[in-house]
């Protein structure tokens, strides 16, 4: 642009000072994580200021290898100890494989040159298994970006199990969980003066006339930049002090690829039949809503706008833009905020939406050939640990772990096996009442009582002896909605309830729980004092970013006990279960649902093994957690049967696996089996 001079762009110093409200009306943080990107700009040209020419890093790409210069190439990767890999794919096949066992030095091994195959089926057979004894070399560490796809990838289409590796984006969602993770960013902060390449690769994915020597470049400069930028992630995680949090993290992934490839048998029959009753309720209340608002079309926002907020009347609810205009809004929480008031017509749109929802998500769901339902999980789906999951890479399938019970009672076991789901008895309240070192919830919880009975019931001002379901009900949502700093008004809105007894509940709850306010009041003082870092009952820290105020209060106050859950079942659950195969050789990981582990087990090894596998997993899911003063176990509840059901499954609490034999647990669950089979 400027011959003669360098030029370095970075984002316009204006973004970082907007700041809007968002669709839901609650202040949203705008742009403000960029004025931290400005400042690595900022702090590169006055590193790039002391010198005038353009200092490049010189990389080696190879794009054009000879059969033999690939298969040489893939040989000496063996002989370093950590070489970086990418792959690329066009229409569900792979087209081309980057190797970098440097960041100077990198090959592309392209299958396809356009749209014309490269090698002979027996050549390119031959570099499938060499590149498979690569990618399995025990001896040599794979750098990937985003591996949850990569190695997917490779285990389903050629049974490739990558390992060992270390995952970039696992490595910046350990280091910066508000940050952007995908590499464009990451090479951008990590690879000091490489131009943005990242564009090169679209062009060419959208036919086969583009330019195939930039796209084989592109893979390249893919594979080429992962150990440039991983050398300095491992040095941050290590200063962070959190290495450790970034290997329990990484080592989550093969687990989670092996469960997604494996997937869980549907009753196909029973989807079916329940894909007609949805449609029956659909016309239902079609039927019932044209009765209210005859001619008026639910699904046309522009018509709901015009129906509910002019000619009903009713004061609209606003979502504001990020031009700054306010316009009227008819999504989710607004139509909650009309159903709370009694609008039926707002109480028929949700439900539609809701049956509508399971007819088109759920019961229409698109199964692989084999009538399974798949996923493809990531093990930084969220910034507190938490594990998220979506369709496969090939569009099947969707999100498992938030499966209503409808849909979840159509899972059926494989032949022979059983599953078996423990879940963590009310993990986040329990890490919530000695983190908070909350003495009435603590008792509660030492004593074996019910916290969802006890707060209900301290709500009301009732002995426990007469509590009700609705009185458990106010209990559980206060639990859930108020240990992490939610005020009245959004409380209220949302569980559904009026703003009036929203606010009555709030105000009940912060009266008989003091401890959670003051536990609130100590994390905004360690935030303070601490450069606004936390640490968590496993050693993990996170840095708060975000703006200084309520929007960062309420992600801080959640991070402690949403994040030790999910290090709980995730090391002592879900990578138990899989890297203990001297334990489990025969047991099948299937998911992971926050709190809770899904599994099967053959039932043609016997009763008693099912039993003793059950019991091993539920110990090692209350191995002792440390908080403060305090050492104690989360218990852990057992369902077990032939489908993932609730009112079909046959339930033990923890305290019934505690106090019974195993003898008298085999029996029992002889006995269900026998009626489940009969």
């Amino acid at each position: 642009l400027l011959p003669g001079r360098k030029v370095m762009p970075t984002i316009h110093p204006s973004s970082a000072l907007r700041s809007w409200e968002s669709r839901d009306s609650i202040d949203s943080n705008g742009d403000w994580l960029v004025r931290f990107f400005i400042s690595y700009d900022l702090m590169r040209a006055n590193r790039e200021s002391k010198f005038p020419e353009i200092r490049r890093r010189k990389r080696l790409l190879l794009t054009d290898p000879t059969f033999q210069e690939a298969l040489d190439f893939i040989e000496d990767c063996h002989s370093y100890k950590e070489v970086a890999y990418d792959i690329e794919c066009r229409g569900g096949d792979l087209s081309h494989i980057a190797f970098a066992p440097t960041p100077d030095l990198a090959i592309c091994i392209p299958f396809v040159s356009g749209a014309t195959e490269i090698w002979s089926p027996e050549q390119e057979a031959e570099l499938i298994v060499r590149i498979a004894g690569l990618l399995e070399d025990d001896k040599v560490h794979k750098i990937i970006q985003n591996a949850s796809f990569d190695a997917t990838f490779m285990y389903y289409h050629y049974g490739i199990h990558v390992k060992p590796l270390h995952d970039t984006m696992i490595a910046s969602a350990v280091l910066f969980p508000d940050y952007p993770k995908g590499l464009d960013f990451l090479v951008s902060v990590y690879c000091d003066g490489e131009p943005y390449y990242k564009d090169d690769g679209k062009e060419w994915k959208k036919g086969a006339a583009a330019n195939e020597d930039i796209f084989r470049r592109y893979n390249a400069m893919d594979a080429a930049v992962l150990p440039e930028i991983f050398t300095r992630q491992r040095e941050e995680l290590h200063r962070a002090g959190n290495w450790e949090s970034y290997i329990q993290q990484r080592d989550v992934l093969h687990p989670l690829v092996y469960a997604g490839n494996k997937g869980m048998r549907v009753n196909t029959d029973g989807i079916e039949g329940a894909m007609v009753k949805c449609q029956e309720r659909i016309a239902a209340f079609q039927a019932e809503f044209a009765a209210l608002a005859p001619g008026l079309n639910y699904r046309s926002t522009k018509d709901l706008i015009q129906f509910l907020y002019v000619d009903r009347g009713i004061k609209p609810y606003v979502q504001r833009r990020k031009n700054g205009e306010s316009t009227p809004t008819v999504n989710e929480k607004a139509l909650a905020r009309l159903a709370a008031k009694g609008y039926e017509e707002a109480k028929l749109i949700i439900a539609l939406r809701g049956e509508e929802k399971m007819a088109s998500t759920y019961y229409g769901v698109s199964l692989d050939e084999d009538n399974r339902f798949r996923c493809s999980f990531n093990p930084v789906g969220t910034v507190q640990e938490r594990v998220s999951s979506s369709a496969t890479l090939r569009g099947t399938g969707g999100n498992a772990q938030n499966l209503p019970e409808d849909m979840r009672q159509l899972l059926i076991a494989d032949p022979g096996h059983i599953i078996v789901v423990q879940d963590l008895a009310q993990a986040e309240n329990r890490l919530v009442a000695y983190e908070a070192n909350e003495e009435k919830m603590i008792a509660a919880i030492e004593a074996g009582i019910d916290i969802h009975v006890q707060t209900g019931c301290l709500i009301h001002e009732l002995p426990i002896e007469e509590c009700t379901s609705d009185i458990r009900s106010d209990g559980k949502v206060a639990n859930h909605g108020l240990n992490y700093g939610f005020g009245a008004p959004n409380f209220a809105l949302r569980y559904g309830l009026s703003p009036k007894r929203g606010k009555w509940i709030h105000s009940r709850y912060h009266s008989v729980y003091p401890g959670i306010e003051e536990w609130h009041t100590s994390i905004r003082d360690e935030l303070a004092k601490n450069n606004r870092t936390l640490t968590n009952c496993f050693g993990r820290r996170r840095t708060f970013l975000d703006r200084w105020g309520a929007d960062l209060f309420e992600k801080a106050y959640n991070f402690k006990p949403q994040s030790g859950i999910a290090r709980i079942i995730n090391r002592f659950g879900v990578c138990h279960l899989y890297y203990r195969q001297d334990l489990y050789s025969d047991v099948v990981f299937i998911n992971q649902v926050h709190d809770s582990l899904w599994y099967e087990i053959p039932i043609t090894k016997g009763i008693p093994h099912v039993v003793k596998t059950l019991l091993n997993v539920k110990a090692s899911l209350e191995t002792p957690v440390k908080v403060r003063n305090y050492s104690f176990s989360i218990p852990t509840d057992t369902q077990i049967g032939f489908n993932i059901s609730k009112d079909t499954m046959l339930e033990w609490k923890a305290k019934k696996v505690d106090s019974s034999s195993t003898e008298s647990l085999a029996a029992e669950l002889e006995e269900y089996v026998h009626a489940a089979q009969s």
